[in-house]
This record gives C-alpha cells, sequence and structure tokens, in this order.
C-alpha cells in the first residue's frame, strides 16, 4: 500500500507551508504541519506491514507550493526513518517548472529505507542513478501508459512510444491499451 502525500489531495494540502494556514497542533513549523502525515502512516501501519509513502515536495500542480520544498522533504526523511515505511517514492521535480531543487540527494543522505524516484528518467539514467546508490529504484509512469511493454523495451534498449497527454484519463482505450507494442499480446487488438 502507498500513502499518497502529493499532488494537493488533503496529506499535500497539511505538509506545504503555501496551502497549511493553520495555527495550532496541525500548522506553523514543519513538525507540526507533517503531524497529520506521521498520524496517517502510523494508523495504517496497524492494518498492513508494508507501506509506502509518495512525496512529491516541489510539483506544483493544483497550485500547490512551499517556501523551503527541501528542508521540508530533508525534514520528512529524517522523521520517516522510524516509522517502519517499506518504501519512500520521490518525485524528483515539478511538472510545471515553477519549484526547483534538489530533493533527491538531501532525502537519500538522511533516510535509510528504500527510495523510489521518479519524473522522466531514462533507462541509462535510472541504472546510473541506481548504480551509483543515489536511489533504490525509478518508478516510471507516464512511460508505462505510451509503453505497456515496457520493461522488454527497457531491457532490449529498444524506443518507446511518446506519451499523449490528451489521452491521459480519456474513457475507452484511447491512451491506454491503443499504443503499438514490440510484439502483440495475445488477444490484444490487430
Amino acid at each position: 500500500m502507498e500513502v499518497h502525500g502529493a499532488n494537493g489531495y488533503l496529506l499535500d494540502t497539511f505538509l506545504r507551508d503555501g496551502s497549511n494556514q493553520r495555527s495550532g497542533p496541525y500548522g506553523g513549523p514543519i513538525e507540526n504541519r507533517a503531524r497529520l502525515l506521521l498520524e496517517v502512516i502510523e494508523a495504517v501501519r496497524v492494518e498492513t506491514e508494508l507501506v509506502g509513502l509518495r512525496l512529491l515536495p516541489l510539483n506544483s500542480y493544483n497550485a500547490m507550493r512551499d517556501s523551503d520544498p527541501v528542508a521540508l522533504a530533508s525534514w520528512l526523511a529524517d522523521h520517516l526513518n522510524d516509522t517502519g515505511l517499506a518504501f519512500l517514492h520521490v518525485m524528483r521535480g515539478d511538472f510545471f517548472q515553477q519549484q526547483q531543487g534538489d530533493v533527491l540527494t538531501p532525502v537519500r543522505e538522511r533516510f535509510k529505507g528504500v527510495l523510489i524516484a521518479n519524473m522522466g528518467y531514462s533507462s541509462a539514467e535510472a541504472n546510473a542513478a541506481i548504480g551509483a546508490g543515489a536511489i533504490d529504484a525509478v518508478a516510471f509512469g507516464t512511460a508505462f501508459l505510451a509503453n505497456l511493454d515496457l520493461p522488454e523495451r527497457l531491457r532490449l534498449g529498444a524506443p518507446l512510444n511518446a506519451s499523449n497527454p490528451a489521452t491521459f484519463y480519456s474513457q475507452g482505450p484511447a491512451g491506454y491499451t491503443d499504443y503499438p507494442t514490440l510484439h502483440p499480446f495475445p488477444g490484444a487488438p490487430p
């Protein structure tokens, strides 16, 4: 299970000082803004042993902002070590280029568990980052939408299909199952 602390959803709105204007135990300094997230992780871990967390400290999706996303990510990385997370999944950038910074380096320095990175990795870059110990794994999001056979393409060094954002979240097969594959899947349309 992955707890979603990103994209301007509830937990993200508590974490970021651009949206969290509360006072009291859930507002103000980072440790207060992170309180709800830590409480959710603790509650979810009671139900299941393997819990991961997804964070996007730089992403400005849904108008999310933080005055110091690197400090936020660093504080969280320090304090997530004691939560028993199976993994921490961090997006390294901002789709909209509104916020900049390196969040992965301080997170890797502080978080002692499995670190998964995301956002725009090529196969070579992913392999290099994993080989250098900068991260433990890479999550390929949109590349999987456009390449149902992504693992095989990466293994073979085959070119990737370009994704079509206009079909993301469409109804029907457009954007989900209509991209070409290297080898037809059994039962796939011609």
